[in-house]
């Protein structure tokens, strides 16, 4: 009964941590006012370059700490040790948790440099800039959460699988087509379109957004292996949806 109810206090705390954090962190992606409400800074030219190196190094390592976090804990190794606890059905909300803590980390540590900019679109004086950018920020989030939905957002946050081992279920990835199983274990998040479109569509790409940018899709590049066979089990699948809707 303890574990039980060790095991609800856990899910609980992580879905509204994971929650709050996700809602801070679009925001932290798509806003598009507040760096350019910064002012420049007006330092000799080389203390700027100076800072400007060590502010990116610093921000790479916020980047790093993350991508090692997503990483290690999504591991076969990390993944046994949760097996032989027989504590299986916490797993994928500890992930979360952490996940979401290093993101909380990220952001609370991030450092702009709002004074070396790639690109600079004025959206705070100009109204129908601020909504096309506004707009595409708000289609990319709504695939990347509408493709959680239909991964099963519940088991996503880990709420089914404490609910079916409460009530003596099999873990409810198991019980997915094997096929479904190795998609889901090639691909990372139900969206990279929606991710590239955020990251790379934006009115003010300074150099640490660019670096958060680039260091990101790079990382999504190598831990999305989905192949053919993936994508063949995919198209099929849509292709018979479509036939029941018919």
């Amino acid at each position: 009964m303890i574990a039980k109810a060790v095991s609800v206090a856990v899910c609980a705390s992580s879905f509204v941590y994971t929650f709050y954090v996700v809602c801070n962190f679009t925001y932290f992606l798509s806003n598009h006012n507040e760096n350019q409400k910064s002012m420049l800074r007006t330092a000799e030219e080389e203390s700027v370059v100076v800072a400007t190196i060590w502010t990116l190094f610093m921000d790479t390592c916020l980047l790093c700490a993350f991508m090692v976090q997503h990483s290690v804990m999504a591991s076969d190794f990390v993944k046994n040790i949760y097996r032989r606890l027989d504590i299986e059905e916490i797993e994928r909300s500890v992930y979360n948790t952490a996940a979401a803590g290093a993101i909380h980390f990220l952001m609370s540590n991030w450092r702009p440099v709002s004074w070396a900019t790639i690109w600079s679109i004025n959206t705070f004086h100009s109204t129908s800039l601020w909504l096309i950018f506004t707009s595409i920020h708000v289609m990319a989030w709504l695939i990347i959460y509408g493709g959680c939905v239909v991964m099963d957002i519940s088991e996503l946050m880990g709420l089914k699988q404490v609910y079916y081992k409460i009530s003596g279920r099999q873990k409810p990835l198991i019980m997915k087509s094997e096929q479904l199983q190795r998609l889901y274990s090639h691909m990372r998040h139900p969206s990279f379109t929606g991710f590239l479109i955020i990251f790379w569509i934006h009115p003010f790409m300074s150099v640490d957004r660019c670096l958060l940018a680039g260091l990101l899709t790079a990382y999504m590049i190598l831990m999305w292996t989905v192949d053919q066979k993936d994508y063949e089990y995919h198209k099929s699948v849509m292709q018979m949806k479509h036939r029941k809707l018919l």
